[in-house]
């Protein structure tokens, strides 16, 4: 509703200056009459409410531009396109910064190529201790064979100790050959474990080095086709800035369809009464204060919050489909004032709220009489912050009292 700055209603309905000029008439003719009972004679008239709205017309549909769900981890927003920008399919609209990304996947490569020299080196080391441990097992067969080929136990010929002694030094090259062949072995199966160590670290680098190159190749979000680029709040209001984080699949902008408008309006909680979804609307465009568009509401939140976190002031947020949308002036994130018609009624009964009654689901009104106030049962209809459509148990040109009349005055 239109308010003046006193914060009474301008117009509730066609007829309420009509009804104010008579309602103080009538007061300032019965208050003798009526021991200090202030009345108002009842008439009929048309019986309209508008709900003030404001906000701003968006696209029915829409096309959602998120972040690549294939980018992984946290990036910074290095570039975004101006609000309401044309686009075309293919268009650039966001860009990351790469500079993070592109030094994590020298580092990784760094690290993939070292290990690489470190395979090199350690291959390098194997094979000389291999041919090491060859030469030592073929010197010590040689060796093997000569002790075996001259040993005698000919007393004749050598000493007891003598004998001892080759036969020791047989025992001393069959435990040497045994040791070789087992470091042999051992070493083939220490020297593959290092080899699959190192591989394995650069799987792990070759996977990182996988991610960041990834990354790197989506980091531009394109414009998957024609429309205007329209910037996406955040969770507290805010337009996507350079330099702000960007998560995957995080919504950074829309592309919307301009052919179908609709409005997104609110409406304060004190005054949401009787708004309901299908009631008819009007609308004005900031820009074009003089064009009236139709519309109705489609869609209304169950629950008034507030707009911004900082105030206490509560709203319900509607929508409004637009009848018809004109291409070249509707546009989205113009701002708009609005009348929902909330009422709407032709001649009709009504009366003051201030008059109106009620206990337990009853409802009455002080009716006078030439005795004096009756307690008149009445049927209330639609109702709005002031007046209430009285639907059946009076006529027009009745007086009731718009107060509770003393005793006295009762019969």
């Amino acid at each position: 509703m239109k308010y003046f700055k006193g914060g009474l209603p301008s117009k509730v309905f066609n007829v309420g200056a009509l009804l104010a000029v008579s309602m103080f008439s009538l007061m300032a003719c019965n208050d003798s009459n009526n021991d200090g009972v202030l009345t108002l004679e009842v008439t009929r008239g048309d019986f309209k409410v508008d709900i003030p709205a404001v906000g701003e017309l968006e696209a029915s549909q829409s096309t959602m531009i998120n972040v690549p769900s294939g980018l992984r981890g946290p990036q910074s927003l290095a570039w975004i396109m101006d609000n309401f920008n044309p686009v075309k399919a293919g268009d650039v609209v966001a860009k990351m910064d790469a500079t993070r990304e592109g030094f994590r996947l020298e580092m990784e490569q760094l690290d993939y190529d070292r290990l690489g020299l470190d395979s090199q080196i350690q291959t390098e080391k194997d094979n000389t201790i291999n041919k090491t441990l060859s030469t030592d097992t073929k010197l010590t067969a040689e060796e093997q064979d000569l002790a075996d080929r001259f040993f005698s136990e000919d007393e004749r010929v050598y000493t007891k100790i003598d004998i001892i002694d080759q036969m020791r030094n047989q025992n001393y090259l069959a435990a040497k050959m045994d040791f070789y062949d087992w470091g042999i072995g051992q070493h083939g199966s220490q020297a593959e474990a290092e080899q699959e160590l190192i591989k394995l670290k650069q799987r792990g680098h070759k996977t990182k080095m996988n991610r960041y190159s990834n990354n790197l190749k989506q980091m531009e979000i394109i414009a998957p086709h024609d429309g205007m680029f329209v910037a996406q709040p955040s969770w507290n209001g805010s337009t996507p800035t350079a330099g702000d984080m960007m998560w995957s699949g995080m919504t950074i902008g829309i592309l919307p369809d301009t052919t179908q408008m609709q409005a997104k309006l609110f409406v304060l909680e004190s005054e949401a009464l009787g708004l309901s979804i299908g009631k008819p609307v009007t609308l004005f465009l900031d820009a074009y204060p003089n064009l009236a568009v139709s519309g109705k509401v489609i869609q209304l939140d169950s629950l008034a919050k507030a707009k911004d976190k900082n105030s206490p002031v509560n709203y319900f947020q509607i929508t409004v489909s637009i009848d018809k949308t004109q291409v070249n002036i509707m546009q989205p994130g113009r701002q708009v004032t609005a009348s929902v018609h909330s009422i709407d009624i032709t001649d009709a009964l009504t009366v003051p709220n201030q008059s109106l009654f009620q206990k337990s689901g009853d409802y009455w009104v002080y009716l006078k009489t030439s005795k004096g106030f009756i307690k008149q049962a009445v049927e209330p209809g639609h109702r709005s912050l002031n007046r209430t459509v009285i639907k059946d148990g009076l006529s027009q040109g009745d007086v009731i009292a718009l107060t509770t009349p003393p005793k006295r005055s009762r019969i």
